[in-house]
């Protein structure tokens, strides 16, 4: 690999692509263990710390900071590049990445962009490393064609600037133009063929076709004419199936596998994800739902199955209407396969998943078929979270295969998936269909959905745009374009079309429409997409879920004096009035220290009272609960009068009196907790902890790192028991906690390594993660005089509550 050139890996799923990016990235095995044989070499800059870049397929995974700015300086700081310089250096990455770069933007959380933005802020983030090497594994593995588009943009612009790259990437059509070499990678681990682009794809198309990297109906790109290769099995045996969607029909007169009438879902109180949904899936059809990230899919597909309630409307399977007396119990009839695998995984053998019973000796004939025809007899003996990825998928769809039902249910089943076992799945799935059984999938790949779906869903815009035959859909360019579906690979703006598309485009009025007509409208969408007044919610706005920017930090309390507080000093103060509430010994003393922190957030955080209620109300539960139990079983001091006994229970005023001084005690403790969270900013807590405290960065960094995935864990709880409950296997509530524990444990372990992966990538390593002092600061934080005035002055209220009111 020499400098300026770009390098593209492909190969069947497994074969070690990803291990020899990490291995030239230095992260084999300096981060992730391995046992290495034989000469490995690299230049010295690429061995110091942001010598690589590297882009993770799951952009989330990769990111530990908050905000735009923080994101972008942390790679800078573990470099300890002077903090005056840290800002033209994110701005000149944000510009060269593609992404707006103005102070506005520098503020904004970038969990609020898309998938593509995401993927483009992490090139960005190894750009202002000024990374010599940049490795992309698999960016677009996640995305629509709409952000995969503009990731291959930007990985074009790259190369034309001369940026070292190594790239993975299952879609590579429109890249081969942009590269210049390209590694064939067979299913054993070993380079096959590595040359010239175009001369070692030109000479071995036929070999990808046969290991599954490639489907056989495609053509080699750049080589041919247009794509007319050879059909499809899955076309030739497609049934014609019809699909309605109708905008006020009857539901009582409707024959569909699957109606929705009216239907509106949402996940937040006064939010909808989509509105007034009306469609029926025609019963023994392959539907696919398709649409942008975030605009619904996956809500939609759950909806169906039953899985989510929707916030109104009505919806029916198999002409029956839902009954909520049975809404928790197993729908017999109804199977669901979640995106992540794991979550259908019950037990410790893959055999025993497949016979959906632990200890399996005799394995039944009808668990071998299914372990033959996924390619999982080799592994029938090992633990389901051991496999590989593509063998976890494989074995998810056999687990949903395992009993008959009527209607099934796949969110992105060929996920992550090359040619070949993306092919096995959809062939089981088109067997099914041939039975008689209707098929309802998520996926974000067009070609899928023009060979093998029957009828297909448009989600977005907060709506459904368009149901219907999948020939329909691909004669109206008007809902390609809106929901960002134009074939990324055919129509890329400012890359040559590899092959133009079997269809043919149609303007509104009827005319035919240019493929280079759609690329420059497109081209002109991309320009209002990453324009600095668009941003995001521009996009969101036309094609999927609206989301507002979120600026850091919270607009509404921006203006308060206590978010000017340095943290640390601020979380001191915190420490010592906590301390010193435990004096508290009468009502008054407790009722005040109680009163204090509510005054402190409505007068200084300018904080919603409603808002300030949600948060204390599980610990008012929690205290009035204490306090009935303190009362009736504290001990009774001799001489009360006015004792009330019931069974073995006592009421008396000393017990409350006692039980009510302690609970308020402890909430004015909660209180000052509470205060300090609103008041506080986790990436300049971080940052003040190492600078004011010296607490090392691997610590503090790690602490905000973890606390972002927190909120994560409660939406993994809640799909672990939905698919638990599909199986039949929920648990009683007390039980789920040691049920649900290794799928969660197993989760929390690939999320937080990842993450400090994707940390150590950017040069968190060494001294820099270890000292304080061997780092710079994005956010300097000095101690002032108010820091000092606040920490004298919090305590002190509580002290003066302490002397003067006893």
């Amino acid at each position: 690999l020499h400098k300026g050139e770009s390098v593209l890996l492909i190969g069947p799923s497994g074969c070690g692509k990803s291990t020899l990016a990490m291995l030239c990235a230095g992260l084999i095995p300096k981060v992730v263990e391995a046992s290495v044989e034989g000469q490995w070499f690299a230049e010295p800059r690429l061995s110091a710390p942001g010598g690589v870049g590297y882009v993770f397929q799951d952009a989330d995974a990769q990111f530990c900071m908050l905000s735009v700015a923080d994101e972008m300086a942390f790679g800078l700081e573990n470099l300890r590049v002077p903090q005056e310089e840290m800002t033209p250096s994110i701005l000149r990455a944000l510009s060269r990445a593609g992404l707006p770069a103005s102070s506005e933007e520098l503020r904004r959380a970038h969990s609020s962009f898309s998938g593509g933005m995401k993927q483009k802020l992490a090139i960005a983030c190894a750009l202002a490393m000024n990374a010599d090497l940049l490795v992309l594994d698999e960016p677009t593995a996640n995305l629509d064609p709409f952000s995969s588009r503009q990731v291959f943009n930007q990985i074009a612009q790259l190369h034309h600037k001369e940026q070292t790259m190594l790239i993975i990437e299952h879609k590579f059509d429109a890249l081969i133009p942009y590269v210049d070499t390209v590694v064939l990678f067979a299913s054993d681990g070993r380079i096959h063929r590595q040359g010239p682009v175009k001369q070692v794809l030109a000479k071995e198309w036929d070999w990808l076709i046969r290991e599954g990297i490639v489907a056989p109906w495609k053509e080699p790109p750049l080589f041919s004419g247009p794509d007319e290769g050879p059909t499809s099995p899955a076309l030739t045996t497609k049934p014609n199936v019809g699909f309605r969607s109708n905008a006020h029909p009857s539901l009582e007169n409707s024959e569909a596998a699957i109606a929705l009438r009216d239907v509106c879902a949402g996940y937040l109180p006064g939010t909808l994800v989509w509105r007034n949904v009306n469609v029926d899936v025609t019963a023994g059809s392959i539907t696919a739902i398709v649409g942008p990230n975030g605009s619904g899919k996956t809500t939609l597909l759950q909806v169906m199955a039953g899985l989510r309630e929707p916030t109104s409307g009505e919806v029916r399977r198999l002409g029956e209407p839902p009954s909520p007396r049975r809404r928790r119990k197993p729908n017999s009839s109804v199977s669901y396969c979640f995106q992540n695998p794991e979550f259908q995984f019950i037990f410790e053998r893959v055999v025993d998943e497949l016979s959906n019973q632990a200890g399996v000796e005799e394995v039944s004939e009808s668990v071998t078929d299914l372990l033959d025809r996924f390619g999982l007899t080799k592994v029938a003996h090992q633990s389901p979270y051991a496999l590989s990825q593509g063998q976890k998928r494989r074995l998810s769809v056999a687990t949903m295969l395992r009993q008959p039902h009527d209607l099934y249910f796949l969110d992105e089943p060929t996920f992550g998936q090359d040619s070949s076992t993306q092919a096995a799945i959809m062939a089981e799935l088109m067997r099914l269909q041939q039975s008689g059984k209707t098929i309802v999938l998520t996926t974000h790949d067009m070609d899928l959905v023009r060979r093998y779906a029957s009828g297909v869903i448009v989600v977005a815009d907060g709506g459904v745009l368009f149901t219907g035959d999948v020939e329909e859909l691909f004669d109206r360019p008007d809902v390609m374009s809106a929901a960002h579906l134009l074939d990324d690979l055919a129509c890329s703006p400012g890359m040559p079309p590899t092959s133009p598309p079997s269809f043919q485009f149609r303007n509104p009025d009827g005319s035919a429409a240019s493929s280079t007509e759609l690329c420059d409208e497109e081209r002109l969408d991309e320009e209002q997409t990453t324009s600095p007044q668009a941003g995001e919610s521009a996009r969101g706005s036309r094609g999927t879920r609206r989301e507002e920017p979120a600026v850091m930090p919270n607009t509404l309390q921006e203006k308060s004096p206590l978010l000017k507080l340095n943290p640390a000093w601020h979380l001191l103060s915190i420490f010592v009035a906590v301390m010193l509430t435990i004096g508290a010994h009468t009502v008054t003393e407790a009722g005040l220290i109680f009163a204090f922190p509510i005054v402190l957030m409505l007068g200084l955080l300018w904080m919603n009272p409603w808002r300030l209620l949600r948060r204390y109300a599980v610990f008012l539960l929690f205290y009035v609960f204490y306090l009935g139990t303190y009362m009736a079983y504290s001990r009774i001091p001799p001489g009360t009068v006015h004792v009330i006994h019931i069974l073995w229970l006592h009421a008396d005023w000393y017990g409350f009196r006692a039980g009510l001084i302690l609970a308020l005690r402890m909430l004015g403790a909660v209180g000052l907790g509470l205060s300090f969270l609103s008041a506080t900013d986790l990436t300049v807590f971080a940052s003040a902890l190492c600078q004011s405290m010296r607490v090392p960065p691997r610590f503090s960094y790690g602490l905000m790192a973890g606390a972002h995935f927190m909120p994560l864990f409660q939406e993994e709880w809640r799909k672990l028991r939905l698919a638990r409950r599909l199986r039949g296997r929920e648990g009683r509530f007390w039980s789920r906690p040691v049920l649900y524990a290794l799928p969660i444990l197993s989760q929390a372990i690939r999320m937080s390594e990842r993450v400090a992966i994707a940390m150590e990538a950017r040069g968190f390593v060494g001294e820099t993660a270890a000292s304080s002092r061997h780092r710079t600061y994005y956010r300097r934080l000095k101690v002032r005089a108010f820091d000092i005035a606040y920490d004298v002055l919090l305590p002190g209220v509580i002290a003066i509550i302490l002397v003067f009111v006893r």
